[in-house]
């Protein structure tokens, strides 16, 4: 790929390890979920525990669509100068986080995903032991 001023781009696959790294320094992405039999993309912010990744929000809320279903959730930082960064994407089961208290459900709830909206934010969903991937775009050597 070559941009307007010449310069080549090539595109990397990240391995895993380097994916959760990524996705551990940032705390909004985008939430991918079937609602009514058609896919909706909205942003949320998020935490990740190890492998977990763990988002909140108000109950009755487009997450709703995401509980106990098949869901991607991305994360991404491109510069739009360079045209340099990376996406991380992670597919897997979205599982509602009761008040249960189970240890894993404690664990999860006390995880440190701060809403930035205001409100009672007591809806939570985990996205654990997903297929993550990820891709980096960078300068071509030479």
């Amino acid at each position: 790929m070559t941009d307007a001023a010449g310069e080549g781009r090539v595109l990397t696959e990240i391995a895993d390890e380097e994916c959760y790294r990524l996705l551990g320094s940032q705390s909004l992405g985008r939430l991918a979920v079937v609602r009514d039999g058609r896919p909706e993309i909205f942003p949320v912010n998020y935490a990740l525990d190890g492998r977990t990744v763990t988002l909140r929000t108000a109950p009755g809320v487009k997450l709703a669509f995401g509980s106990f279903s098949h869901v991607a959730f991305e994360v991404e930082d491109i510069d739009p100068v360079t045209k340099e960064g990376w996406v991380v994407e992670v597919r897997g089961f979205a599982e509602e986080i009761t008040d249960a208290g189970d240890e894993w459900s404690v664990h999860a709830r006390g995880s440190a995903v701060e809403p930035w909206v205001e409100g009672v934010h007591d809806h939570y969903l985990a996205i654990a032991h997903g297929e993550i991937s990820g891709r980096r775009i960078s300068r071509s050597p030479g």
